[in-house]
C-alpha cells in the first residue's frame, strides 16, 4: 500500500515469484494462489497483472528504494504512490510466454481486491503456475509460509473497490473493582484503646460542605457495571480510531493518493490480544489517573464527588462518561505508538510533552515569558514547542495542548467530538499487521 515504516524505508509491496521458461515459447500461463484447503485466492488467466522480467526486477526494487519520500524532507508522508515507479518495469503482452526468465508480482489481495491480514497469519499457500501450448499442459507448485513479523493484536481487511479498511483490535479489558463504596469499622470513643466502635462508609469522607454547595448526595452503589464501563472504552476506541463517515471531522486517510474509510472494530478478548487493563470504577476518593505504560495499566472512571489536587468536586456521569470513552482511546492507543514508532514517540505524545514527567510541553510564547521559570527542571530539554488546542478541525488524540497564554488567560478549549488519531498514527496500524515471506 505504499505505508513506510517509522524511520521512512520503504517496505516490500509484493511476493515475487520467479518464472523461467526455457526450450519453447507458451501460448499462455495462468497463474493461482491457494489456501491450505486449496481454495483459490487470487487468480489470473492468461496474463498476470503485474510481471517484470527477471533481469529489471533489482532495478526495480532500487528504483523503489532511491524515489522513496526521506523523512528529512520538509513534507514527509507516510504512505505514497509507489505504483508510478513501477510502471516502466511491466512488460508488454504476451511477453512472458516466449523463453527467458521473469518476475510475478502479487501485492497480496484476492480477485475480489480485498486484502485480508488474517490469510497470512502464519498460513501455509501454494502459488501454481499452468502452462499451456496446444493440447499440452504443464503444472509447477510451490508451497510457502507466512507470518506475522511485528504484532500478533490487530488484523485489518482492505477492500479496494468500496475504499473502505477495517482493523480488528484486540484489547484485554479486565474488571479492576471499584473504590469508594468499601465500609470499614472506625472507633467510636477517644480512649485508647478505643471501647467503642462503629460501621463507617467511603462516602462519608465527602465534606458536608460539598455536599451543600453542589446539592447531590454521595453515590452508595454502582452506577456503572464492568460490562457498562467494556462498552464505554470499546465506543470510545471505535469513535476516536475512526476516521470515517460517522467522526465528526475526520472522514479517511490517504493511502498511494487514494481516500479510504477507516473503521475501527475493537473486541474485548484474552486470545491474541494487547496488555490487560484494569477498569476500576471511582467515586467518593481521590481523582484516580488512568494510564497504560504497558503493565499495571488501568482505566478509571471517576464519577460523583471526587477529591482534586486542590479541593474536592463532582463529576456527573454524564460528562465522564464523555472523558471515559476518549481516555480509553489515547491510553490503548499508546503500545499502537510504541509499536509502530518508540518510546519516546508514544510516551512524549508525539513531541508535545516532556518524557518524565509527562509535562505539556510550553507553547513558543510562553517559552519566550517568564511562565517558563515554573519549568526550570525542563529548560534545557526543550525539543519541540508546545501547541495550543486547534481552533478548527482536528485535535490528535495522542498529543497534550495547552489552553491559557502566559498571562494565564484561557485562549484554548478542548472539543471531545473533535478528537481523532492522527491519519500517520492510523497507517502505522495498519503497518503492524505486515506479514514476512
Amino acid at each position: 500500500m505504499g505505508i513506510l515504516d517509522f524511520d521512512g524505508k520503504t517496505e516490500n509491496p509484493h511476493f515475487a515469484f520467479n518464472y523461467t521458461l526455457s526450450m519453447s515459447n507458451i501460448d499462455s500461463l495462468n497463474f493461482e494462489i491457494l489456501d491450505e484447503d486449496e481454495n483459490i485466492i487470487y487468480q489470473i488467466t492468461s496474463l498476470p497483472e503485474v510481471v517484470v522480467t527477471a533481469r529489471e526486477n533489482q532495478l526495480f526494487i532500487s528504483e523503489l528504494k532511491n524515489n522513496s519520500p526521506k523523512k528529512a524532507e520538509p513534507n514527509f508522508t507516510t504512505s505514497w504512490n509507489w505504483k508510478e515507479i513501477i510502471n516502466p518495469f511491466f512488460i508488454p503482452i504476451s511477453d512472458y510466454t516466449r523463453i527467458g526468465s521473469y518476475v510475478i508480482l502479487w501485492d497480496g489481495f484476492d480477485n475480489d481486491a480485498i486484502y485480508d491480514s488474517t490469510r497470512f497469519d502464519n498460513k501455509k499457500l501454494k502459488a501454481r503456475l499452468t502452462a499451456v501450448k496446444g493440447s499440452i499442459q504443464k503444472i509447477e507448485e510451490l508451497t510457502f509460509s507466512t507470518n506475522r513479523t511485528e504484532v500478533n493484536w490487530v488484523d485489518v481487511r482492505i477492500d479496494k473497490n468500496t475504499k473502505r479498511i477495517d482493523a480488528t483490535l484486540r484489547v484485554n479489558l479486565t474488571d479492576g473493582g471499584e473504590k469508594g463504596l468499601s465500609s470499614y469499622i472506625k472507633p467510636i470513643s477517644q480512649t485508647y484503646p478505643a471501647t467503642e466502635y462503629r460501621t463507617a462508609y467511603d462516602w462519608e469522607k465527602v465534606p458536608k460542605g460539598e455536599i451543600i454547595k453542589y446539592g447531590k448526595e454521595p453515590i452508595k452503589s454502582r452506577t456503572r457495571s464492568f460490562e457498562d464501563l467494556e462498552k464505554l472504552a470499546i465506543e470510545g476506541l471505535d469513535y476516536h480510531w475512526g476516521r470515517n463517515k460517522n467522526h465528526f471531522v475526520a472522514k479517511d486517510v490517504k493511502i498511494s493518493d487514494e481516500s479510504f474509510e477507516f473503521y475501527m472494530n475493537a473486541i474485548n478478548s484474552k486470545e491474541k490480544s494487547m496488555n490487560p487493563i484494569k477498569l476500576i470504577y471511582n467515586t467518593n476518593n481521590n481523582w484516580n489517573r488512568s494510564g497504560n505504560p504497558g503493565v499495571l495499566a488501568k482505566l478509571s472512571y471517576n464519577v460523583g464527588y471526587i477529591k482534586y489536587s486542590n479541593n474536592w468536586g463532582y463529576q456527573d456521569d454524564f460528562y465522564e462518561i464523555i472523558d471515559f470513552k476518549e481516555t480509553a482511546a489515547h491510553e490503548i492507543g499508546h503500545p499502537i505508538l510504541v509499536a509502530y514508532g518508540n518510546i519516546n514517540y508514544s510516551w512524549e505524545h508525539k513531541g508535545s510533552s516532556y518524557l518524565f514527567p509527562q509535562d505539556i510541553k510550553p507553547t513558543i510564547d510562553n517559552i519566550k515569558s517568564k511562565i517558563i521559570e515554573e519549568n526550570l527542571s525542563h529548560i534545557y530539554t526543550i525539543e519541540l514547542s508546545g501547541e495550543y488546542y486547534p481552533k478548527n478541525g482536528e485535535i490528535d488524540l495522542m498529543k497534550y495542548y495547552n489552553s491559557k497564554d502566559p498571562n494565564g488567560k484561557k485562549i484554548a478549549a478542548p472539543d471531545t467530538k473533535r478528537v481523532i488519531v492522527a491519519e500517520k498514527d492510523v497507517l502505522g496500524l495498519i503497518w503492524l499487521t505486515k506479514i514476512k515471506l
